[in-house]
Protein backbone atom coordinates (compact mmCIF):
# COMPACT_ATOMS: atom_id res chain seq x y z
CA UNK A 1 0.00 0.00 0.00
CA UNK A 2 2.79 2.41 0.91
CA UNK A 3 4.63 2.05 -2.40
CA UNK A 4 1.45 2.15 -4.46
CA UNK A 5 -0.03 5.27 -2.86
CA UNK A 6 2.90 7.61 -2.24
CA UNK A 7 1.48 10.04 -4.80
CA UNK A 8 -2.08 10.02 -3.42
CA UNK A 9 -3.29 13.45 -2.17
CA UNK A 10 -4.15 14.11 1.46
CA UNK A 11 -7.73 13.08 2.26
CA UNK A 12 -7.65 9.92 0.09
CA UNK A 13 -9.35 6.88 1.62
CA UNK A 14 -7.75 3.45 1.14
CA UNK A 15 -9.65 0.26 1.94
CA UNK A 16 -7.82 -3.06 2.45
CA UNK A 17 -10.22 -5.78 1.35
CA UNK A 18 -8.27 -8.61 2.94
CA UNK A 19 -8.41 -7.19 6.47
CA UNK A 20 -11.33 -4.76 6.32
CA UNK A 21 -9.14 -1.84 7.46
CA UNK A 22 -9.74 1.72 6.27
CA UNK A 23 -6.94 4.29 6.06
CA UNK A 24 -6.94 8.09 5.53
CA UNK A 25 -3.99 9.81 3.83
CA UNK A 26 -2.59 12.63 6.01
CA UNK A 27 0.52 14.76 5.63
CA UNK A 28 2.67 12.38 7.67
CA UNK A 29 1.46 9.16 6.07
CA UNK A 30 -1.64 7.00 6.58
CA UNK A 31 -3.98 7.08 9.59
CA UNK A 32 -6.21 4.08 10.29
CA UNK A 33 -9.93 4.89 10.77
CA UNK A 34 -12.05 3.02 13.27
CA UNK A 35 -15.17 1.59 11.63
CA UNK A 36 -18.49 1.08 13.38
CA UNK A 37 -19.94 -2.25 14.38
CA UNK A 38 -22.22 -4.35 12.23
CA UNK A 39 -25.95 -3.72 12.69
CA UNK A 40 -28.29 -6.67 12.35
CA UNK A 41 -31.81 -6.12 11.08
CA UNK A 42 -33.89 -9.31 10.91
CA UNK A 43 -31.84 -11.65 8.71
CA UNK A 44 -30.01 -8.86 6.92
CA UNK A 45 -26.52 -7.74 7.84
CA UNK A 46 -25.85 -4.11 7.10
CA UNK A 47 -22.20 -3.07 7.43
CA UNK A 48 -22.04 0.56 8.47
CA UNK A 49 -19.07 1.29 6.28
CA UNK A 50 -19.39 -1.06 3.33
CA UNK A 51 -16.60 0.12 1.03
CA UNK A 52 -16.96 1.46 -2.45
CA UNK A 53 -14.23 2.87 -4.65
CA UNK A 54 -13.11 6.11 -3.06
CA UNK A 55 -14.64 9.21 -4.67
CA UNK A 56 -16.51 7.16 -7.25
CA UNK A 57 -19.24 9.00 -9.14
CA UNK A 58 -21.50 6.70 -11.12
CA UNK A 59 -22.96 8.19 -14.29
CA UNK A 60 -25.22 6.63 -16.85
CA UNK A 61 -22.42 5.42 -19.07
CA UNK A 62 -19.14 5.88 -17.23
CA UNK A 63 -17.42 6.34 -13.90
CA UNK A 64 -14.87 8.91 -12.87
CA UNK A 65 -12.77 9.57 -9.78
CA UNK A 66 -13.53 12.73 -7.79
CA UNK A 67 -10.34 13.99 -6.17
CA UNK A 68 -10.42 15.67 -2.79
CA UNK A 69 -9.89 19.02 -4.49
CA UNK A 70 -13.00 18.61 -6.64
CA UNK A 71 -15.61 18.31 -3.89
CA UNK A 72 -16.88 19.71 -0.59
CA UNK A 73 -17.57 17.24 2.21
CA UNK A 74 -20.68 17.26 4.38
CA UNK A 75 -19.77 15.51 7.64
CA UNK A 76 -21.40 15.05 11.07
CA UNK A 77 -19.83 15.83 14.41
CA UNK A 78 -18.83 12.73 16.35
CA UNK A 79 -21.66 13.10 18.87
CA UNK A 80 -25.23 14.46 18.96
CA UNK A 81 -25.93 17.83 20.56
CA UNK A 82 -28.82 19.63 22.18
CA UNK A 83 -29.59 23.19 21.12
CA UNK A 84 -26.96 24.42 23.57
CA UNK A 85 -23.74 24.28 21.57
CA UNK A 86 -22.33 27.28 23.46
CA UNK A 87 -22.95 29.48 20.44
CA UNK A 88 -22.23 29.51 16.73
CA UNK A 89 -18.50 30.10 17.20
CA UNK A 90 -18.19 26.99 19.35
CA UNK A 91 -20.17 24.91 16.85
CA UNK A 92 -17.80 26.09 14.10
CA UNK A 93 -14.83 25.31 16.32
CA UNK A 94 -16.00 21.75 16.92
CA UNK A 95 -16.20 21.24 13.16
CA UNK A 96 -12.73 22.72 12.72
CA UNK A 97 -11.12 20.68 15.48
CA UNK A 98 -12.69 17.33 14.56
CA UNK A 99 -11.69 17.74 10.92
CA UNK A 100 -8.15 18.63 11.92
CA UNK A 101 -7.96 15.65 14.30
CA UNK A 102 -8.76 13.31 11.39
CA UNK A 103 -6.06 14.81 9.18
CA UNK A 104 -8.52 16.71 6.99
CA UNK A 105 -8.06 20.30 5.91
CA UNK A 106 -9.80 22.20 8.74
CA UNK A 107 -11.96 24.26 6.38
CA UNK A 108 -15.23 23.24 8.03
CA UNK A 109 -18.05 25.21 9.64
CA UNK A 110 -21.33 24.21 11.21
CA UNK A 111 -24.29 23.58 8.88
CA UNK A 112 -26.58 25.97 10.79
CA UNK A 113 -28.10 29.45 10.60
CA UNK A 114 -27.99 31.81 13.54
CA UNK A 115 -28.88 35.40 14.39
CA UNK A 116 -25.85 36.65 12.46
CA UNK A 117 -25.51 34.00 9.77
CA UNK A 118 -27.61 32.57 6.95
CA UNK A 119 -26.63 28.97 6.18
CA UNK A 120 -26.76 29.58 2.43
CA UNK A 121 -23.76 31.94 2.75
CA UNK A 122 -21.48 29.64 4.78
CA UNK A 123 -19.62 28.21 1.77
CA UNK A 124 -17.24 30.68 0.12
CA UNK A 125 -18.72 32.36 -3.00
CA UNK A 126 -16.20 30.88 -5.43
CA UNK A 127 -17.13 27.32 -4.45
CA UNK A 128 -20.93 27.47 -4.25
CA UNK A 129 -21.61 26.35 -7.82
CA UNK A 130 -18.43 24.65 -9.00
CA UNK A 131 -18.04 21.63 -6.70
CA UNK A 132 -20.35 18.72 -5.76
CA UNK A 133 -21.33 18.16 -2.13
CA UNK A 134 -20.28 14.68 -1.01
CA UNK A 135 -20.13 12.54 2.09
CA UNK A 136 -16.77 11.71 3.65
CA UNK A 137 -16.36 8.70 1.36
CA UNK A 138 -16.90 10.79 -1.75
CA UNK A 139 -20.47 9.76 -2.65
CA UNK A 140 -22.21 12.70 -4.32
CA UNK A 141 -25.16 14.04 -2.33
CA UNK A 142 -25.83 17.31 -4.20
CA UNK A 143 -24.71 18.70 -7.55
CA UNK A 144 -23.38 21.80 -5.81
CA UNK A 145 -23.99 23.97 -2.74
CA UNK A 146 -26.61 26.15 -4.44
CA UNK A 147 -28.75 23.14 -5.34
CA UNK A 148 -29.46 22.44 -1.66
CA UNK A 149 -31.35 25.73 -1.31
CA UNK A 150 -33.75 25.66 -4.27
CA UNK A 151 -36.75 25.58 -1.93
CA UNK A 152 -37.57 21.87 -2.11
CA UNK A 153 -36.04 21.09 1.28
CA UNK A 154 -32.75 19.64 0.10
CA UNK A 155 -33.86 16.18 -1.02
CA UNK A 156 -31.33 13.52 -0.04
CA UNK A 157 -30.79 10.00 -1.37
CA UNK A 158 -31.58 7.49 1.38
CA UNK A 159 -28.98 5.14 -0.06
CA UNK A 160 -26.09 7.53 0.55
CA UNK A 161 -24.74 7.44 4.13
CA UNK A 162 -23.84 10.52 6.11
CA UNK A 163 -20.63 9.89 8.03
CA UNK A 164 -19.25 11.44 11.18
CA UNK A 165 -15.64 12.60 11.25
CA UNK A 166 -14.65 9.33 12.91
CA UNK A 167 -16.26 7.29 10.12
CA UNK A 168 -19.66 6.22 11.51
CA UNK A 169 -22.90 6.26 9.52
CA UNK A 170 -25.10 8.51 11.66
CA UNK A 171 -28.33 7.13 10.17
CA UNK A 172 -27.39 3.54 11.02
CA UNK A 173 -25.38 3.95 14.22
CA UNK A 174 -27.54 3.70 17.39
CA UNK A 175 -25.30 6.26 19.12
CA UNK A 176 -27.45 8.87 17.35
CA UNK A 177 -30.84 7.87 18.75
CA UNK A 178 -32.71 10.68 17.00
CA UNK A 179 -32.13 10.88 13.25
CA UNK A 180 -32.74 14.60 12.95
CA UNK A 181 -30.39 17.53 12.41
CA UNK A 182 -30.38 21.08 13.73
CA UNK A 183 -30.19 23.78 11.06
CA UNK A 184 -32.22 26.86 12.14
CA UNK A 185 -32.96 27.66 8.50
CA UNK A 186 -35.70 28.07 5.93
CA UNK A 187 -35.70 25.74 2.94
CA UNK A 188 -33.66 28.40 1.14
CA UNK A 189 -30.99 28.55 3.83
CA UNK A 190 -32.05 31.79 5.52
CA UNK A 191 -32.22 32.16 9.32
CA UNK A 192 -35.59 31.46 10.99
CA UNK A 193 -36.15 34.19 13.57
CA UNK A 194 -36.48 32.80 17.11
CA UNK A 195 -35.90 29.22 15.92
CA UNK A 196 -32.20 28.87 16.62
CA UNK A 197 -32.26 27.83 20.29
CA UNK A 198 -31.40 31.34 21.45
CA UNK A 199 -28.36 31.54 19.17
CA UNK A 200 -27.53 27.88 19.93
CA UNK A 201 -27.06 28.53 23.63
CA UNK A 202 -30.24 27.00 25.08
CA UNK A 203 -31.43 23.47 25.73
CA UNK A 204 -34.57 24.24 27.74
CA UNK A 205 -37.63 22.24 26.77
CA UNK A 206 -39.64 25.42 26.14
CA UNK A 207 -37.15 26.92 23.67
CA UNK A 208 -37.53 25.97 20.01
CA UNK A 209 -35.14 25.33 17.14
CA UNK A 210 -35.63 24.55 13.46
CA UNK A 211 -34.70 21.01 12.52
CA UNK A 212 -35.18 18.29 9.90
CA UNK A 213 -35.76 14.57 10.19
CA UNK A 214 -33.33 12.87 7.84
CA UNK A 215 -35.63 9.86 7.65
CA UNK A 216 -38.10 12.12 5.81
CA UNK A 217 -35.56 12.43 3.02
CA UNK A 218 -34.95 16.14 3.52
CA UNK A 219 -31.85 17.96 4.68
CA UNK A 220 -33.79 21.19 5.25
CA UNK A 221 -37.19 19.93 6.37
CA UNK A 222 -39.16 22.49 8.36
CA UNK A 223 -39.76 21.01 11.80
CA UNK A 224 -39.79 23.14 14.95
CA UNK A 225 -38.61 21.09 17.92
CA UNK A 226 -37.62 21.61 21.54
CA UNK A 227 -33.98 22.53 22.01
CA UNK A 228 -33.73 19.84 24.69
CA UNK A 229 -33.51 17.23 21.92
CA UNK A 230 -30.08 15.86 21.07
CA UNK A 231 -29.75 15.87 17.31
CA UNK A 232 -27.11 15.37 14.64
CA UNK A 233 -25.00 18.43 13.89
CA UNK A 234 -23.53 18.63 10.38
CA UNK A 235 -20.41 20.42 9.21
CA UNK A 236 -19.71 21.63 5.67
CA UNK A 237 -16.33 22.12 4.03
CA UNK A 238 -16.42 25.78 3.02
CA UNK A 239 -13.58 26.03 0.50
CA UNK A 240 -10.44 24.44 -0.87
CA UNK A 241 -6.86 25.53 -0.29
CA UNK A 242 -4.99 25.61 -3.57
Amino acid sequence: MMQQTLREPEGTLFYVTGTGNLFLKVSQGWKELQLGNMIYLSNNIIPQDEPRAAYQLRGETKERIISVNERLNLVALNQPHSGDMMGLDMADRMCYEQAKAMGLAPNYRAFISSHRQDLVHVVYPGFRETLPITNLRGDVMFRNWRSIFNGNGGVINAGIPIYSFDGRDVLADPFWLQKSIWHGSTSRGLKVVDKHCETWRADHVSVMGQSSSLTSGLLLGQQTRSCSNEYIVLCIETHKNH
